[in-house]
């Protein structure tokens, strides 16, 4: 299990710069960024999307649309 602070951008091309604890980032970058773990072995990553610019919901709906499907879970 891996924690990380997340501040998803509006801009899905917005590169992933590091910040405290974690990255800011759009969705692609975000989804390059936790390819690159998964080959390293990190099966799981918690994200701590507060503090944030976007209400919550807005980028729980992003990563649920655009994010997770890139990542079923094993043996689905």
């Amino acid at each position: 299990m891996t924690p990380m602070v997340l501040t998803l951008q509006e801009d899905p091309d917005a590169p992933a710069r590091p910040i405290r604890l974690g990255l800011s980032t759009g969705r692609n970058a975000l989804i390059e960024h936790l390819e690159t773990m998964a080959l390293f072995g990190v099966s799981h990553v918690s994200f701590n999307l507060r503090p944030n610019d976007r209400p919550v919901e807005e980028l729980l709906q992003e990563l649920a649309e655009y994010v997770l499907p890139r990542f079923p879970a094993s043996g689905a």
